[in-house]
């Protein structure tokens, strides 16, 4: 299972860089772009009046959009005929302020009659409950490894967000150098089949931190959407356990520095779920730019619980935080969480980076390069803090992100895999990953068995020789004595994948994606693209993943919430796949 041929790696990908599958997939892209920025727009515009005291909210959003200053909104204020038409109630060609408040006040009630059904069926997380404390009473149960004669190694979690699987060097770009992760890579292991536990950013979040299906306990979609009274109640249910709080228990000074995505009200509060510092931002997107308007707590960069305007290109920003971290901290065991925003919209990039690719005409993917190679940097910054330290040789780095690229951004490249980003198809659950920490993994070494992000949890902590109390019941499994060839066999045997309608199952080679009753089905083995399906010609390995998905169901939990109602009906080869986030 452990090999290190990395000729192997290098002809898997970049044979794959420009395929006819991902040009077939494309076809999508049209139709679900328009679809999905109309929608965005109308919630935007909506957001404006839902965060704000009322009347105020309405003013200031047909101010904001009343670029000519004339009292009134054409076509090219709004700029989206969909949205402009459903404003426009009489149909004179432009909307008055009146047309204006009247449809917010409109899409509120619609909102407000939706909240009233979700309430009944809402999570809600009080400070205090007695799965809490019994919580605290587990944690107790974990010794403190670091005040002995051990020396536990230093621990950094760099989490990508939305970068394409073929969008470093070390995966097969052939337009983005990224000399610092493929100097990880070329240092430690390099995964070819590392998985997310779901296509977007807030699910998967909550599966890497917990180690654990995050269906088990009710975390399917993303935190955002539906009425803003009920995404206050949705995050990391506080009962569940997080890396964080076993390292923090166990000794380690822990920090986190970037996105979060887990929810916004105390109780999800990074600082209330294991970590000692945080530095970044509660909800799912930031710009990378310092804001140029006062923004919701939520959406606001932050130190701890206090707003800050920074400065500084945003991906900078958290490389220095994490840095100074190191620094800070660099004589005692440490935890170090970088959620990077890097590479999620909005695509922003400044003249340092941009002037690197010079020769892409497209403005888009020029920036979006140019966010790539920021990434690429920061990580470049956080090594070089660990190494002026000296502890390179006791410090675990692991590089990975959280789920495939979009392919309605146009410019994010998964390589030879199918689709991206909502998809569960292997473009949008299939993930670089890699683990380095010398002395202990192989470096420049290649494994290719089916990995989670599940497992970095039990990996983490066995790595630091912290034992974990069984009553945590992790999903995920310690990676090491796999990667060290100690183990014969694979970590898993089956993983799942549960959003809304849309299922996928992979059993060994075997992959099988269901959207409510079309369903397709791939051998991974010879068909890395899913180009493929045979779901009609091997019935009986269909059921037979349909029946591990059925048990595998059984111990979940249905959704805690519901996911947006901006649900999309897309063709993938000629059937039906719903996008659900």
């Amino acid at each position: 299972t452990m090999s290190s041929n990395r000729r192997y790696s290098t002809d898997l990908l970049s044979n794959h860089t420009s395929t006819s599958k991902e040009n077939s997939a494309m076809k999508v892209l049209s139709t679900s772009t328009r679809l999905l920025l109309v929608l965005f727009l109308i919630y935007s515009f909506e957001a404006i009046a839902a965060e704000t005291p009322r009347q105020a909210s309405e003013d200031s959003a047909f101010t904001k959009a009343d670029v000519n200053s004339d009292s009134r909104l054409g076509p090219e204020e709004v700029k989206n005929e969909t949205l402009f038409q459903r404003m426009n109630a009489n149909s004179n060609g432009f909307v008055s302020r009146k047309e204006a408040q009247s449809f917010i006040q409109r899409r509120r009630a619609r909102e407000n009659a939706g909240a009233a059904k979700e309430t009944s069926d809402r999570p809600v997380f009080p400070a205090s409950t007695e799965d809490e404390a019994a919580k605290r009473k587990l944690l107790s149960t974990i010794a403190d490894i670091t005040s002995g004669d051990a020396d536990p190694p230093n621990i950094v979690l760099l989490f990508a967000d939305d970068l394409g699987y073929g969008d470093t060097s070390l995966y097969g770009s052939k337009k983005i150098p990224t000399p610092n992760i493929d100097a990880l890579g070329k240092q430690g292991v390099q995964f070819l089949n590392a998985y997310v536990t779901a296509a977007s950013c807030s699910p998967s979040r909550a599966g890497l931190m917990s180690g654990q299906y995050q269906q088990r306990f009710g975390f399917e979609f993303n935190t955002a959407g539906g009425a803003i009274t009920n995404r206050l109640h949705r995050g990391l249910d506080p009962s569940v356990v997080t890396m964080a709080d076993v390292l923090k228990r166990a000794g380690y000074v822990t920090g986190i520095f970037g996105k979060w995505h887990l929810g916004t009200q105390p109780q999800f509060h990074p600082q209330a779920r294991g970590f000692d510092e945080f530095y970044g931002f509660l909800a799912g997107a930031h710009s990378f730019f310092p804001a140029k308007t006062p923004q919701p707590f939520h959406s606001t960069v932050m130190r701890d619980t206090s707003p800050l305007i920074e400065p500084e290109y945003l991906t900078d920003a958290i490389a220095r935080e994490t840095a100074a971290f190191i620094d800070a901290n660099h004589k005692k065991p440490f935890f170090a969480y970088v959620p990077f925003n890097a590479v999620h919209t909005p695509i922003e990039a400044t003249k340092k980076y941009q002037d690197r690719f010079a020769d892409e005409t497209n403005k888009t993917k020029r920036d979006y390069y140019a966010m790539t190679s920021a990434l690429d940097d920061a990580v470049g910054s956080i090594v070089a803090a660990i190494d002026k330290h000296g502890l390179t040789d006791n410090t675990l780095v692991i590089f990975v992100n959280d789920n495939g690229g979009p392919i309605y951004t146009g410019v994010q490249s998964n390589g030879p895999l199918k689709l991206g980003k909502l998809f569960l198809f292997e473009g949008g659950i299939r993930v670089p990953m890699i683990i380095k920490l010398p002395g202990t993994f192989e470096p420049n070494s290649v494994y290719d068995q089916p990995a989670s992000t599940l497992d970095l949890f039990p990996t983490i902590c066995g790595t630091a020789g912290i034992k974990i109390p069984p009553k945590i019941n992790l999903d995920g499994v310690d990676l090491t004595p796999f990667m060290k060839g100690k183990v014969s066999g694979v970590p898993h045997d089956t993983l799942f994948w549960r959003n809304g309608p849309n299922i996928a199952v992979r059993h060994g080679d075997w992959k099988l994606v269901k959207s409510y009753d079309n369903t397709w089905l791939f051998n991974l083995a010879s068909d890395i693209g899913e180009s493929n399906n045979l779901a009609k010609s091997e019935p009986e390995i269909v059921e037979q993943l349909e029946t591990l998905y059925r048990e595998w169901r059984s111990q979940m939990s249905e959704p805690a919430w519901p996911s947006k109602p901006n649900r999309r009906k897309v063709e993938v080869d000629g059937l039906v796949y719903e996008m659900n986030i």
